[in-house]
């Protein structure tokens, strides 16, 4: 097999590629063809309120009319907040009241217990799998410690049991890697997007078979091309849309604890690109008095219409102990990309 915040992330990038010749064929052959263009965007212009306190990093599943929310750790290592009715504004107490831990047990690997950042979880035959962010211990260049770890569950709600070694350490099984996303195509293939920070072209896709192993050798599908891409791009994430037959991709890019954080937007004809991103700036920036939006990712709701869910904090109050919360807003991939605010 392919395998080897409430925290500081750094990284030093210096532009290193380690591949599988042979899986890297089959995986480049996916991901032949032109880009895709871009087409319509309409670029949100105020952020809509937060609905879920200290949640950070979030992803979703739906089971039925069942909603699981999971997000980086804050009191629990793997918070997963459990609800039917994600278009209310919730308290802190009342999130809490919903959340549950999702993995009892850390990884051995992880350098700190605690510490998990930016979980996603999708179903693999009867089981359910957790990828997740954490720091290794040890790691062979200390700027560049993150590692993407697996864990199984019977259930969305866990409880996650993590595998004893890290899942990928990065290109080289040295760089680090963080920021995983499991995307689905349209034929049910699954692959999981991840940023790889000891490279200058961060985001990749590696094709996973049915027991959430790869089935390739990743694939590069975006790098840094713009000014306002500054740092790092990271938390790739993907959409399909149906009515074009390609996929919308986001991203974060900046530094997650300054205002100007924000999220990108691009194009791919495939899971493994290629893609195409907007140059003219974030598609999501600071507004409304919400900053640092960031850590989007994708999910359907009761009705099968597209949501998004992200990150932001509120303006002023930007640290790197915690302090982001999570708006979910509807999304319109059809005929011009955009969200816009719930009306209940």
């Amino acid at each position: 097999m392919w395998k080897q915040l409430v925290a500081i992330r750094i990284r030093i990038p210096s532009f290193r590629l380690v591949a599988l010749f042979a899986l890297s064929l089959s995986s480049a052959a996916w991901a032949t063809g032109c880009a895709p263009e871009l087409g319509p965007l309409f670029k949100l212009a105020a952020i809509s309120q937060p609905s879920l306190p200290e949640t950070s990093d979030p992803s979703v599943v739906r089971v039925d009319a069942q909603f699981f929310i999971y997000g980086s750790n804050n009191h629990l290592r793997a918070p997963v907040t459990r609800t039917t009715d994600i278009d209310r504004q919730y308290s802190l107490q009342e999130k809490n009241s919903l959340t549950i831990e999702g993995m009892p047990t850390s990884a051995a690997w992880v350098a700190r217990p605690q510490q998990l950042w930016a979980p996603t979880v999708g179903q693999f035959g009867s089981r359910w799998v957790m990828f997740f962010s954490a720091d290794r211990r040890y790691p062979p260049q200390p700027n560049n410690a993150q590692c993407v770890g697996r864990a199984w569950g019977p259930s969305p709600a866990g409880p996650f049991v993590p595998d004893p070694e890290p899942f990928t350490c990065g290109l080289g099984q040295v760089g680090g890697a963080l920021d995983p996303d499991i995307t689905t195509d349209a034929q049910g293939n699954k692959f999981l997007l991840v940023a790889f920070g000891d490279t200058e072209s961060p985001l990749h896709s590696i094709p996973l078979d049915g027991n959430a192993n790869p089935a390739g050798a990743p694939v590069q599908i975006l790098s840094r091309q713009y000014g306002w891409e500054y740092h790092f791009i990271e938390n790739p994430a993907m959409a399909y849309d149906y009515t074009r037959g390609d996929y919308l991709l986001t991203y974060s890019a900046g530094v997650w604890w300054q205002p100007q954080y924000s999220t990108g937007i691009a194009r791919c004809s495939t899971p493994l690109g290629p893609c195409t991103s907007d140059p003219s700036g974030p598609w999501v920036a600071s507004s409304a008095g919400r900053t640092g939006p960031g850590g989007m990712s994708f999910f359907t709701d009761t009705t099968g219409a597209a949501r998004a869910i992200f990150a932001t904090f509120a303006e002023g109050r930007e640290t790197q102990n915690g302090g982001r919360s999570a708006s979910i807003m509807p999304l319109t991939l059809s005929p011009v990309v955009g969200l816009g605010p719930i009306v209940k």
